[in-house]
């Protein structure tokens, strides 16, 4: 009977833990990966790390305007702005990087890769807000920290430029090896040509600080640039545009543009090109703008200034007066024939060759190191023509009437609008920051501007913060902004 007894309470017992382990394991979610292949987070982030072309950005970049007020105009009416996104794709760079470590033999690229995509999402959040957590961020799982401290951009920038100068090392490494990145759709698993994207996001860095270069020797702007530029072999970049970081769609991923229906409607009162971009290229006769736009529809024709028939949209107008114009055929719309030949449309340019050769002619200009503007400067103009198809006559005709001013004021402000230029509908919001750091061209403001006539300089922080780490928040707006908090407030990086 003992033991009966005995055996039966063994096997409620055995019974009962089985149970417990089957609830446990029912209690998972089976559509989920608990831990994911490298290869599969590194896509997951790549289809998370481009820009798109038509969007507000364009429009706060003064490309465009949105005419109709059903549709969100180009007010600059924003006030926060929100970590979800970067911190998001950050916490996957992270995972990558944690799976990879897990056999570093085999997933060595994948590690190399974190720490560019780390530089990538760290530089861009401290260009919209200011101080961003670095050091202690994202240790919620791993520390129990749910309230991070604030880095200063200058510790951001350091640990950035780290980075970029460990994956370049690295990437070479790899190169050297023979290994390659499955899940790449941007570069097909070529670590060379990463390699090159990491040191021209490295010039681009550098570039930004432009304002920092003579007070914060800890970065080193001039030098580094000046490294770069010196030993191409070590410092491979992005210099033709078969080299861009750029994104191909196709007829499952479709450009922006593209109807869902497939129709195409030719005329598109709601969406014009903007003035300030377009009377840069109007005033030049740059054979761009016959691509990109199509001629206002009641400006009067004559074939020997195919120029003058075309107005862009200002900006600051409002948008009722915006979509009279578009409908009178005073404004020029946008030419759907060249952007939506298919599908597939435009490739959309994250960071380019024409970026490149600009940054390389302003360091230049600059003096930060040895060489020829004019030849960078040229080239960064060729580029950008040649991504839209401008035959190599007119490209010559185009730079013969517009040569280089020289290594000063002019000359600058002849880089600057040319890489405003080719910025175009492309590479997010960095035309906007570019024109936050050196104020060219002037942007249009009107009354329209919901900012009392400004032009924002930065995001304010997520509301969330307020409630989930305040302390650091507060101590990192007093050492920043006196307190202060708003899109108006002036972050390190400009000042």
């Amino acid at each position: 009977m003992k033991y009966f007894k005995s055996t039966l309470i063994l096997l409620l017992f055995g019974c009962s833990f089985s149970s417990c382990k089957k609830i446990t394991d029912l209690q998972k979610d089976p559509a989920a990966v608990y831990n994911p292949a490298p290869k599969l987070l590194f896509t997951g982030i790549l289809m998370r790390s481009y820009d798109a072309p038509w969007s507000e950005d364009h429009r706060h970049n003064q490309y465009m305007t949105q005419n109709e007020a059903y549709y969100a105009g180009q007010p600059y009416g924003w006030t926060t702005g929100s970590f979800e996104t970067p911190y998001g794709i950050l916490r996957d760079v992270y995972r990558m990087e944690i799976e990879a470590a897990k056999t570093p033999e085999l997933s060595a690229a994948y590690m190399t890769m974190a720490k560019f995509f780390k530089a990538y999402f760290f530089a861009r959040t401290t260009e919209m807000f200011g101080d961003i957590p670095l050091t202690e961020a994202l240790q919620g799982e791993s520390a129990g920290n749910f309230a991070p401290k604030y880095n200063t951009q200058l510790e951001v920038y350091q640990q950035v430029l780290s980075w970029l100068e460990e994956a370049n090392n690295e990437l070479a490494n790899l190169k050297e090896k023979g290994n390659t990145l499955d899940g790449d759709f941007f570069y097909n698993g070529k670590p060379e040509q990463w390699q090159k994207l990491v040191n021209s996001f490295k010039l681009r860095v550098l570039i930004s600080l432009s304002k920092r270069a003579d007070d914060s020797p800890a970065l080193r702007v001039k030098e580094r640039f000046a490294e770069v530029l010196a030993n191409p072999t070590k410092y491979p970049l992005i210099l033709e545009n078969r080299d861009n970081f750029q994104l191909l769609y196709n007829n499952i991923n479709t450009y922006p543009l593209w109807p869902t229906d497939g129709v195409i409607i030719k005329k598109d009162v709601r969406n014009t090109l903007g003035a300030t971009y377009l009377n840069i290229l109007k005033t030049l006769q740059d054979p761009r703008l016959l691509i990109q736009a199509l001629p206002a529809s009641a400006m009067p024709s004559d074939p020997t200034r195919p120029f003058e028939v075309y107005n862009g949209g200002k900006t600051g107008d409002l948008q009722s007066t915006l979509l009279k114009q578009a409908a009178d055929g005073q404004l020029s719309m946008i030419n759907f024939d060249y952007w939506l030949a298919s599908p597939s449309g435009v490739p959309s340019i994250q960071l380019g060759a024409s970026e490149v050769q600009f940054a390389l002619a302003e360091g230049i200009n600059r003096g930060w190191a040895s060489g020829d503007a004019a030849v960078r400067f040229q080239s960064g103009i060729s580029q950008s023509m040649l991504f839209y198809g401008v035959s190599q006559d007119k490209i010559n005709l185009f730079l013969q009437a517009n040569p280089y001013k020289g290594n000063n004021m002019e000359g600058l402000k002849q880089i600057l609008t040319q890489k405003y230029v080719a910025f175009f509908e492309n590479s997010g919001k960095q035309a906007f920051f570019e024109q936050r750091r050196t104020g060219v061209p002037v942007f249009d403001i009107g009354p329209s501007n919901a900012n009392n006539n400004q032009i924002p300089k930065r995001w304010a922080y997520p509301k969330t913060e307020y409630s989930t780490n305040e302390t650091y928040l507060k101590e990192a707006l007093q050492r920043q902004f006196n307190g202060s908090d708003t899109q108006n407030d002036i972050i390190w990086l400009i000042k």
